[in-house]
């Protein structure tokens, strides 16, 4: 996931702080202090009308923001205005006697838990008081000159993003044909760029009206010029006399300057001038007039409009789709209370879910069942704070949380029951503030539960697990796992491997083939010998240790040597079955299963007992016969020695 941490990076300018009037407002954070489940709830439309300074914290779940800043407009000291729309193309052209603020538009990349800082401008007063920030104030006299409007602003941590400049204020006087005041800039195209961004002019002021007019060398008060790269020069009357050394009076305005708009120029009688209006280099005020009110034949007399101030744009990745106009009415022209907007837009990202069965998917009644679930994100954006992971699964409840790889906090945590839904984040820390909030899975990023559940019955059991995300019409919000009951069972095959017994001592190794047959693994594999013809004692059969698995087979052994007794020429016959436990102890029996082994019964001479074997027989005859032909001689010999 990207840094959550606010950028640091401080333009060249920094906006006017606010005091007094113009407080700090608090915009509510809709950020509450606990988790919640995925996806965060989505953000209301924010919109501050409230002249002042102002903090917001974005909303959880937001991942960039739809902005629009307005500036202020200026004050209207004349009786009337002119609505008509006016040329394209130039800023000094008006929609009415008082500017207009600047109106961006534009998308910003933030993130949620961030702070974004700004002002809200105030619109200049017709009785010539400043709107704040940056408006200047003014010109004094019987009909005092309107005051500028204020820039409203946004910036994120101490960097400035967009300014929108304030409308100048009109003159002072008796007739909106003359005097109007400058907008805030508002020409996109006309950008200069400066202090890493671009500047937007201010609309120049409108010059007024006094009995110069009327004279062979044409003389009014000017009106002051738009901020633009520099503060906008101040309007001025060729009457003036600023000489300190001649008497007089200076009818001037006064130059805009680097966030402030300049005051307009004072009258000692009556139609002063209007005042610039505030913005990244605020818009020069007017010059006052030098005669008296008006009347039917010298005409009226009005002050030069103030200049409106100069807006300013970031060039940051932050910013994009950005839009620059005046802050009027689409309809009547009129120029507009300044605001800022914001229109969050929530973090889109696609969850998916799978979940399998940790083992063999089978269970005994109320034994437990182990199931791992893995979410992915697939993006496109990471989670922000307060969307959270959030599994709903009903076969969980009662169960217990083995474990979570892939976020750092759960609830309930790691070793816990588990009560309802589980819910999985990391904690990040914002602040003194905020604290830790939590934060789900960046883009590409997966966390794996592991939890343990008791399953009850004979049937099959599924279970769906679910998630929640912003995407729509996807399929891979849910995942199921099949469980079927245990049906143990063993298969035993018997055999030996001696074909015949035709000795004393020879050897028979018995083989007992165990086959696992059921659908669950099983343990203690055992033989129980059944019924045995053997003469000598048949060995308890060793087995392996191990647990079997389904469809695997395990081979048990005992060794019989042959005895005389057993050479009776009938088999040697020996039955057997497998014996296992299930891991929840369940017992399991094969059926029987039998081996023989013939024997062969040895051949015995008349009158002695075979010792064994045909050629045994033979050996005894041969010997039998010997002694009788030695037993025949002797009794000759001795006959012949009597």
């Amino acid at each position: 996931m990207s840094d959550l941490n606010p950028r640091t990076t401080n333009r060249a300018r920094t906006p006017l702080l606010l005091s007094g009037a113009m407080a700090m407002l608090i915009v509510p954070a809709l950020v509450p202090m606990a988790a919640q489940a995925a996806p965060a709830a989505d953000a209301e439309l924010t919109t501050i009308t409230r002249a002042g300074a102002f903090t917001q914290v974005v909303p959880d779940g937001v991942c960039s923001v739809d902005v629009r800043v307005a500036g202020a407009p200026g004050g209207s000291a004349v009786s009337a205005g002119d609505t008509e729309p006016d040329p394209e193309g130039d800023p000094g052209d008006l929609r009415g006697p008082n500017g207009s603020g600047a109106l961006f538009s534009a998308r910003l990349a933030v993130q949620a838990g961030q702070t974004l800082t700004g002002a809200v401008g105030g619109a200049g007063a017709n009785g010539g008081a400043a709107g704040l920030p940056g408006g200047g104030v003014g010109g004094a006299g019987t009909h005092r000159g309107a005051g500028g409007g204020g820039y409203s602003e946004v910036s994120l941590g101490g960097e400035l993003l967009l300014l929108a400049g304030g409308g100048g204020g009109t003159g002072g006087g008796h007739t909106a044909d003359f005097g109007s005041g400058g907008d805030g800039g508002f020409a996109l195209g006309g950008g200069v760029a400066l202090d890493g961004g671009f500047v937007y002019a201010g609309g120049n002021g409108q010059n007024g009206q006094d009995e110069g007019v009327l004279e062979d060398v044409q003389t009014a008060p000017g009106g002051g010029q738009g901020g633009s790269t520099v503060g906008g020069a101040a309007g001025t009357n060729p009457r003036s006399q600023t000489d300190a050394e001649l008497p007089g009076f200076d009818w001037n305005g006064f130059a805009g300057s680097s966030l402030l708009g300049g005051n307009g120029g004072p009258d000692n009688f009556a139609d002063a001038g209007g005042a610039g209006g505030g913005g990244y280099f605020g818009g020069g005020g007017g010059a006052a007039t030098d005669g008296e009110v008006g009347n039917a034949t010298t005409g009226y007399f009005v002050g030069g409009g103030g200049g409106g101030g100069a807006s300013y744009s970031a060039d940051d990745a932050l910013i994009s789709a950005l839009g620059l106009d005046k802050n009027r009415d689409a309809e009547s022209g009129a120029a507009l209370a300044a605001f800022v907007e914001f229109d969050w837009v929530m973090c889109d990202y696609d969850l998916a879910v799978s979940k399998s069965v940790v083992g063999a998917p089978v269970f005994e009644d109320g034994a437990i069942v182990r199931y791992s679930v893995t979410v992915t994100n697939n993006g496109p954006d990471d989670m922000a704070v307060g969307d959270t992971v959030s599994l709903s699964d009903e076969l969980a409840v009662g169960g217990t949380l083995v474990s979570v790889d892939g976020l750092g906090a759960s609830e309930p945590a790691v070793g816990e029951e588990i009560t309802g839904d589980i819910e999985a984040y990391d904690l990040v820390d914002l602040g003194e503030e905020q604290g830790e909030r939590p934060v789900g899975l960046a883009a590409g990023a997966s966390a794996t539960f592991v939890y343990d559940v008791v399953v009850a019955g004979s049937e099959p059991v599924t279970n769906t697990v679910t998630i929640s995300d912003r995407a729509t019409d996807d399929t891979d919000d849910e995942a199921s796992a099949t469980v079927d009951p245990a049906a143990p069972s063993l298969a035993l095959v018997k055999t030996a491997d001696l074909a015949k017994a035709t000795q004393v001592g020879q050897k028979v190794t018995y083989s007992f083939v165990v086959t696992n047959t059921g659908n669950i693994d099983l343990r203690e594999i055992a033989i129980d010998e059944g019924s045995f013809s053997g003469k000598g004692d048949l060995a308890d059969p060793t087995c392996p240790a191990e647990p079997v698995s389904p469809g695997a087979s395990v081979t048990c052994t005992t060794v019989y040597t042959v005895l005389a007794e057993d050479l009776t020429g009938d088999a040697i016959t020996n039955t057997a079955s497998a014996s296992a436990v299930t891991p929840g102890g369940a017992a399991v029996e094969s059926a029987d299963a039998a081996a023989q082994v013939p024997t062969v019964k040895p051949v015995v001479a008349t009158g002695l007992a075979s010792t064994g074997g045909e050629l045994n027989s033979i050996w005894v005859l041969s010997g039998a016969a010997a002694l009788l032909t030695g037993a025949a001689v002797l009794i000759i010999a001795r006959r012949r020695m009597s």
